[in-house]
């Protein structure tokens, strides 16, 4: 049934997937579905929780500039929403906004592994000293994460991309780095 209601997911999107047309698919019983999963949601969560859905996962590079690198990545991501991984996202924001209990799981499967990432390579641009010691780290991943929901969300420009790292930018660089790259300027 999760093979089935991911197929459909994938070649029709969250909206067009029905129960019926997962049990058509499927050939279990109706009351059966309904009996694992009682609604449209939970079916689907559960598809993304076990691994049916695909959540790709995209490394943050690290090079000697963390900003060309975060541009880098958030292009990356951002043209994957464009695809089905996208429609998960989406599915995924609108399932924890009307299925309370699954939303902390959802909003780990897809923060986790960059969230992970991204504060191991804020680490070490603290090392390098491109970002400051005071930095709130967690903030910034939180900020970088609402970027991604925006624009996948939304189907937003990410042309907008480049202008937001230049905010974060002037708001977590280290005094050192800024100066660098005020006398670069």
């Amino acid at each position: 049934m999760l093979t089935v209601a991911a197929s459909q997911f994938t070649d029709r999107g969250y909206d067009a997937l029905t129960m019926e047309s997962v049990v058509a698919g499927s050939g279990v019983a109706k009351r059966t579905l309904y009996r694992w999963w009682p609604t449209k949601s939970a079916l689907v969560a559960d598809a993304i929780l076990g691994g049916f859905l695909n959540v790709p996962h995209k490394p943050v590079q690290h090079t000697a500039d963390i900003w060309a690198d975060l541009r880098a990545w958030l292009g990356e991501v951002s043209t994957a929403m464009r695809g089905p991984y996208g429609e998960v996202l989406r599915a995924s924001t609108a399932i924890s906004a009307t299925e309370p209990a699954l939303a902390a799981e959802l909003t780990q499967t897809f923060r986790r592994p960059a969230a992970t990432e991204m504060r191991s390579r804020f680490a070490e641009a603290v090392c390098d000293g491109q970002i400051s010691q005071d930095a709130d780290i967690d903030a910034t991943i939180d900020l970088l994460m609402g970027i991604i929901v925006f624009v996948g969300a939304g189907h937003e420009d990410v042309a907008r991309i480049p202008a937001v790292i230049g905010v974060l930018k002037l708001g977590i660089s280290s005094e050192a780095a800024r100066r660098s790259g005020s006398e670069k300027s």
